[in-house]
């Protein structure tokens, strides 16, 4: 039986955040590329998340930031399903909302959705120690990804599949055949 959860993994530098003001530009330092090749991914990007009737927003209003909390709130949820849960928010508020993915508000409503009360979500995210070493041991050993979403497949008895970015499902099925 296939497990799923989620690990931090980190593809933005910390110099890359400390440049960086927008979503826009960000990718654009770390990519490499002019701001109208990015946009033009960025089309690309949109169509994607249409063909699955998700909402993509991805303006110079979009934000980056380190995502540190964002990690620690994964880890803290605990089960997938709960992790899921929170995901669903924190990517909704990035990926449709152009919020920021360390923005305390929406990080407070991912873990009501997770299950956690408001206060717990408040105390926890206060306690900059909570849940650090376990995401910094995730990021350690996602050093060298590339691409996010990052995928690793584990399976027994198969050595580890790893897809990187964002792909077709017929990739995902041929790994889990």
């Amino acid at each position: 039986m296939s497990k799923f959860g989620f690990e931090a993994v980190s593809v933005i530098s910390r110099r890359e955040h400390a440049i960086a003001a927008t979503a826009v530009e960000s990718t654009h330092l770390h990519a490499g590329m002019g701001r109208e090749q990015v946009m033009r991914m960025t089309a690309g990007m949109r169509q994607n998340f249409a063909n699955v009737g998700l909402p993509y927003a991805f303006t110079d209003q979009g934000v980056v930031a380190n995502t540190m909390d964002a990690h620690r709130v994964l880890a803290w949820c605990g089960s997938p399903e709960a992790q899921d849960k929170a995901v669903e928010v924190i990517f909704e508020g990035y990926f449709a909302q152009e919020r920021a993915p360390n923005d305390r508000e929406l990080l407070i409503e991912a873990c009501v959705a997770a299950g956690k009360s408001e206060a717990e979500a408040r105390a926890f995210l206060d306690d900059k120690n909570a849940c650090r070493d376990q995401v910094q041991r995730e990021l350690s050993e996602a050093r060298g990804v590339r691409g996010v979403p990052h995928f690793v497949i584990r399976q027994p008895g198969r050595d580890p599949v790893q897809i990187s970015g964002a792909q077709p499902p017929d990739v995902f099925e041929r790994a889990l055949q």
